[in-house]
């Protein structure tokens, strides 16, 4: 199936028709018009119910406002659509993380409530797992609480160096 009703995307994305409608109106997310049946009717497509699932969700940490400025960054810079991407909200700002082969993520400003510093990347380092499980690893060895043998017996299965 490659469409789905209005009622079905009332269901599948857990939002009301009214909802729908005003999305529609506003050009958020406009669904397709079909006349070719006996009875018109207008249909989602599965990447939609994913967009408005999306919506959703972001619309419970930001305004709808908000959301068409993310959306907006997206269309005009040819990155496609909201739901297939890692959104990190901080400080009134919502950014991209882009994860790339090998490579460290990129974050980028995607909206602010200013407007200020959208499209940028921004700088944020973190050190790996790895890392993290060294300094456990030398902590436990350092403390003088924690007895190390104990300690070791318990996580070597869970290490993967």
């Amino acid at each position: 199936m490659q469409h789905f009703t209005r009622r079905e995307t009332v269901i599948l994305t857990r939002t009301s028709t009214a909802r729908l409608t005003y999305l529609a109106k506003t050009g958020v997310v406009v669904p397709i018009a079909d006349a070719s049946d006996a009875a018109p009717g207008v249909y989602y497509t599965w990447e939609q119910i994913l967009e408005l699932r999306a919506i959703r969700h972001l619309r419970r940490q930001v305004s709808l406002q908000m959301i068409r400025k993310v959306l907006a960054f997206f269309e005009g810079s040819g990155c496609g659509a909201l739901h297939d991407k890692h959104l990190v909200i901080e400080d009134g700002a919502i950014h991209w993380v882009q994860t790339r082969d090998n490579l460290a993520p990129q974050v980028v400003q995607v909206a602010a409530r200013a407007d200020r510093h959208v499209g940028q990347l921004k700088l944020m380092t973190l050190p790996s797992l790895m890392d993290f499980a060294d300094e456990v690893w030398e902590t436990a060895r350092s403390s003088k609480v924690i007895d190390f043998d104990s300690f070791r017996r318990r996580v070597v299965p869970l290490r993967p160096r």
